[in-house]
């Protein structure tokens, strides 16, 4: 005990470290997730590429999350500060329809538990997972990008945030924005080769100088493409949903050089307008993935048919949820968030996204 004394006598309080166990088969309690920088600077911002940079290993989280099969990455600081908002994990503001309650989370959370351990002789990382998720609770909170009630807890942060943001913007410049990375396309059994990086750096290179475009945010979707009607292969495809206040015409134009038209998708890019409600805020950040069925159709009024592409979604199989919860573990939230022209701002106790001013 002397021992013990002497070497952690320096370390945080009671709140920081719960309890010590000092056996070795055993795991040590959470420390607090926000870095002891964070904690002394009362006033801590960061652009994009700083969202993405690495925590110290003293902030890593639970030992028993990180593991040579399970890919974890290490939760950013502002994410994890973020998350830590226990607010974001009850009801109430803000809220949408459709939105799920934390009860239904909670229940999701458990059943999704029981699938990674019924799949986890297919899947060895599914159990490690699982005990992840198992984890997870109030004020100790798993933050993996698989976890129902941390991807819930997420996105209500990220909609209140971008409702702020919209908020303060000329309605008639706020554009839903849909971008199809075909390039990207990922076998059935290729997913954890697929990286983010890339994709989110090519879309960053594409609007850098594009004109009148004050900030865009929105997270990487996921979906297993089943193109077999199409003579295709059954693949995922990543692709970006994301709000946008920017001026339509020079947006479009950038977007459509960039992505052009594929056999796989004839419309990469898709831009409508957008109401700024927060059920339309929501699909911009989704927590469910689904697999989308490519079929042909007649279409049109009785004296004018004509036969074009439909996709009809349908929920995706217990072995491909699986591995999209792996991926989803994998990549993490700031995998999947795209930022421009905007920043993640800690101020007090909370975190919040802060237009970035441009320069005279």
């Amino acid at each position: 005990m002397v021992g013990f004394l002497c070497v952690f006598g320096h370390l945080a309080p009671d709140q920081h470290y719960r309890r010590y166990q000092g056996a070795a088969n055993q795991r040590a309690a959470p420390r607090d997730p926000i870095s002891k920088r964070d904690r002394d600077v009362p006033y801590f911002a960061v652009r994009e590429e700083e969202v993405m940079s690495t925590v110290s290993p003293a902030n890593r989280g639970p030992r028993s999350l990180q593991s040579a099969n399970l890919q974890t990455p290490v939760v950013p600081p502002l994410i994890a500060r973020a998350l830590a908002d226990e607010g974001y994990y009850k009801d109430g503001p803000p809220t949408w329809s459709g939105a799920p309650k934390s009860k239904d989370a909670k229940n999701t959370r458990k059943r999704y538990i029981k699938r990674l351990r019924r799949l986890s002789s297919q899947f060895p990382e599914a159990k490690r997972l699982a005990n992840v998720l198992t984890r997870c609770k109030p004020r100790r909170r798993c933050m993996s990008g698989a976890c129902p009630e941390c991807g819930r807890a997420f996105q209500r942060w990220f909609v209140s945030e971008i409702a702020k943001l919209a908020g303060n913007a000329d309605a008639a410049d706020l554009k839903s924005i849909s971008i199809i990375f075909s390039k990207h396309r990922t076998a059935e059994d290729q997913l954890p080769a697929l990286d983010t990086t890339t994709m989110k750096r090519s879309m960053s290179e594409t609007i850098k100088d594009v004109d009148g475009l004050n900030w865009m945010v929105g997270g990487v979707d996921l979906s297993l493409n089943d193109d077999t009607q199409k003579k295709q292969s059954i693949a995922w495809q990543p692709q970006l949903y994301a709000i946008a206040n920017a001026d339509i015409d020079p947006l479009s134009k950038a977007l459509r050089d960039t992505f052009s038209p594929t056999i796989i998708a004839r419309r990469p890019v898709q831009i409508k307008e957008c109401d700024g409600s927060t059920k339309a805020i929501s699909y911009a950040f989704k927590t469910e993935f689904v697999r989308r069925i490519a079929y042909r159709t007649e279409v049109g009024p009785p004296e004018n048919r004509r036969k074009c592409w439909h996709t009809r979604k349908v929920s995706l199989r217990a072995g491909e949820h699986v591995q999209a919860m792996l991926w989803m573990h994998k990549v993490g939230f700031a995998g999947r968030l795209f930022l421009r022209g905007v920043r993640m701002t800690r101020i007090g106790n909370s975190v919040g996204l802060v237009q970035i001013k441009k320069l005279e």
